[in-house]
């Protein structure tokens, strides 16, 4: 009877063990996912504000902001008129004979600077993989965060589903034919309320706060339709312009 006994505390160990590695193993990897998740959040953070300091110098280019809204509405992007405008000094100054040909010549540059960060926070680029020789990876980038998180909800959804903290539990302390005797003459049934606490909640992306921004295309088409925005503006706002580049310029 001993040996019995003895294997089945043996047997009942192992399989409480396989029980809390399979717990605790995945819930383990699912925090891993999460930090890696907010490691890439605050990337594309970093990003945003790259972003969101080429729109605030081309808002100041703009008449300091008055012509903005006219400039973005023109080209189906109105949301980025809201950005307050600002300059730095930071930014290659094209050199051009006339007023108008720098205004112009700014107005280009700082939107085809603007359209390409856009899309490579919104898709990413392929680089050289610092690791291995020969490999490239995709820098990260809004659809594969989102994609990402997405996946991690599907995951929080399976780990809640099928290793809920209650039913491991009760699992557990089933296993322990002698307590559970001892709890049942003590009147404590098998009842728990762990998943409350312990269960994952899913994710909100907006929680992440990510932001959107429409996507510019620099085309030859939509180059015109800027070159030729920029044009008309100057024509109407040239003393609001003119003080800007003497700012600018010095």
């Amino acid at each position: 009877m001993k040996n019995m006994d003895k294997f089945a505390e043996n047997l009942m160990d192992e399989t409480l063990k396989e029980a809390a590695e399979t717990f605790f193993g995945k819930r383990r990897e699912l925090e891993d996912d999460l930090e890696f998740l907010q490691q890439q959040a605050e990337e594309l953070q970093r990003q945003a504000r790259g972003i969101e300091g080429i729109v605030t110098r081309l808002n100041h280019v703009l008449g300091r902001g008055s012509a903005a809204q006219e400039f973005w509405t023109g080209l189906d992007s109105s949301e980025l008129a809201g950005v307050p405008a600002d300059w730095e000094h930071d930014v290659a100054l094209p050199r051009a004979w006339t007023s108008r040909g720098r205004f112009l010549g700014l107005v280009r540059s700082l939107y085809m600077q603007l359209a390409e960060r856009i899309d490579v926070y919104t898709h990413g680029r392929y680089v050289e993989d610092k690791e291995v020789a020969g490999k490239k990876q995709l820098t990260t980038n809004l659809k594969s965060v989102t994609d990402f998180a997405e996946s991690i909800n599907a995951a929080i959804r399976e780990i809640n589903a099928c290793n809920r903290p209650d039913d491991v539990m009760a699992f557990a302390r089933s296993m322990d034919v002698e307590g559970g005797q001892k709890r049942k003459l003590a009147g404590s049934d098998l009842t728990y309320n762990f998943d409350q606490d312990l269960c994952f909640k899913e994710l909100s992306i907006d929680d992440l706060g990510l932001a959107k921004y429409p996507e510019l295309s620099t085309d030859r088409q939509s180059m015109q339709k800027v070159d030729a925005l920029a044009k008309d503006i100057y024509s109407r706002y040239k003393k609001e312009i003119k003080d800007v580049l003497d700012e600018i310029y010095g």
